[in-house]
């Protein structure tokens, strides 16, 4: 029975796959217009529910970050996706990018992240994401997850081979994969940020002071996210190539200047 149920689950993954930025085989069953319409809904959900920021040296600092990370992207991704951004009046030192080119950054985050080239490090890490499709994965492999337990039940599976398949999806599956989705954003960040003319060495801080506020955090290998320090270790392993591409990036005139006066 089990047996039957991972051949159905595999005949869905097969007919569905794609591959990344990074060439890491993907699970996607929607298309990118869907993802574009349920992220511009979300986006405008947020916009009505959470209060704006209306600090103007905020908003065009945020503005003018996101404007140089736009602007490394390639003429089709820039051509294909109408980029938003808007600045929330939220405490977090937080930051997203829905599918459709939605970018929100709340408030907080200025206070952690202290300058331009650490700003761009998240937004462009959060854009990495839209890029590299991880929305549409995520919602895919909830489908199938979904899929499979509803299969389990149909074909007279017991409550405890039921039970085996939702921990599994869950731990052995989706848990991994979702901190394999934050590596390859923060490999596509560090690159983009880098050609877009900020300093990639500003990410590796940006990420100590992460650490130093994050406080309490689940063991890694039960964590969404990679711990501070495989994240650390893993953008000093890209530095040399990241600062090549910053450097070529300024000799082309691509050097920010995105000041923030607080108030």
């Amino acid at each position: 029975m089990f047996q039957k149920i991972c051949l159905l689950l595999l005949a869905l993954v097969c007919v569905t796959c794609t591959t990344s930025p990074l060439d890491r085989r993907q699970v996607v069953l929607y298309s990118d217009q869907d993802m574009a319409r349920q992220g511009e809904q979300a986006y405008r959900e947020m916009q009505a529910q959470l209060p704006i920021s209306s600090n103007q040296n905020e908003i065009s600092f945020v503005q003018c970050v996101a404007d140089h990370v736009v602007a490394a992207l390639s003429e089709q991704q820039r051509a294909n996706l109408n980029w938003e951004v808007t600045v929330f009046d939220q405490d977090q030192a937080n930051a997203f990018a829905l599918p459709g080119g939605k970018i929100g950054v709340y408030n907080g985050l200025l206070d952690v992240a202290v300058n331009q080239h650490q700003l761009a490090a998240v937004m462009a890490h959060e854009v990495g994401h839209v890029l590299a499709n991880h929305s549409n994965e995520r919602a895919s492999q909830s489908t199938l997850r979904n899929v499979g337990i509803a299969a389990a039940r149909i074909l007279g599976a017991s409550d405890t081979a039921v039970e085996v398949l939702d921990q599994g999806t869950q731990l052995g599956i989706f848990l991994p994969f979702n901190r394999t989705q934050e590596s390859e954003a923060d490999v596509i960040g560090v690159m983009m940020m880098a050609e877009a003319g900020f300093d990639p060495e500003q990410s590796i801080l940006l990420w100590e002071n992460m650490n130093e506020v994050g406080g309490a955090r689940p063991p890694e290998f039960l964590s969404t996210h990679p711990s501070p320090e495989s994240r650390i270790a893993e953008l000093q392993r890209m530095m040399p190539s990241a600062n090549n591409l910053m450097q070529a990036a300024r000799a082309q005139g691509r050097n920010p200047d995105c000041v923030f006066t607080r108030q």
